[in-house]
């Protein structure tokens, strides 16, 4: 696997789950404690963590499709109570993501999680001070592994998609970033999924968020 760039990336998205937040523990709380309570039916970690990006409507969806809307809602109250206690960013994101707009790169954040939850990380940890596009899951139609919220990331950032590195933890960041024509770098220290994310063959292999810098001279 490459070291170094291959082309010349303008900008770098991320994606927040397993790549810029260490968050999994709050995401399995949430959803099994939903599950739970309003369902009935308990559930283990790989059973919450097998489509770990999917769109937590999506999740709901699978499990009871009549009370989606009303299991996601519960899921995201019992998750912004606890967020800031619980959730917090991987060792080195900060200074990486310093570094990287030293450098001149353009940041963003692609991610599947709904507006409210990405906007408490946002707040929590003042993201948008390095990241100026942040894409939800209430801005696509199509979530990843679909290639459109990596387009309109960086469609937000004033660059071709080509010319933009997407980083990710998950199966659905490889396919996304791949789709859309970008760059894709696994961000190995998080993913929940490592021998699935490797089998994707991304462009680079990172196994700290330092490594990034080594992609992004």
């Amino acid at each position: 696997m490459n070291e170094t760039s291959p082309r010349p990336y303008r900008a770098v998205l991320f994606d927040l789950d397993g790549t810029l937040l260490d968050s999994a523990d709050l995401i399995v709380t949430s959803f099994v404690d939903t599950c739970r309570t309003l369902l009935g039916r308990t559930l283990d970690r790989e059973e919450t963590l097998r489509n770990w990006s999917w769109p937590v409507r999506a999740k709901f969806h699978a499990l009871a499709p009549a009370r989606a809307d009303e299991l996601t809602q519960e899921y995201l109250r019992r998750y912004l109570a606890m967020h800031d206690e619980r959730v917090r960013l991987f060792p080195g994101v900060p200074d990486v993501l310093d570094a990287l707009c030293a450098r001149g790169y353009l940041l963003g954040i692609v991610t599947s999680k709904r507006r409210a939850t990405a906007g408490a990380a946002v707040r929590a940890f003042g993201l948008d001070r390095w990241c100026r596009a942040i894409v939800v899951d209430e801005d696509v139609h199509r979530h990843k592994p679909d290639p459109e919220p990596v387009t309109l990331g960086a469609s937000r950032l004033g660059v071709a998609a080509a010319d933009a590195l997407m980083v990710g933890d998950s199966v659905e960041d490889m396919a996304a970033g791949r789709g859309a024509g970008a760059g894709t770098a696994a961000a190995l220290w998080g993913t929940q999924h490592l021998d699935d994310v490797l089998a994707e063959r991304p462009d680079h292999r990172l196994e700290h968020p330092e490594a990034l810098l080594t992609v992004c001279r």
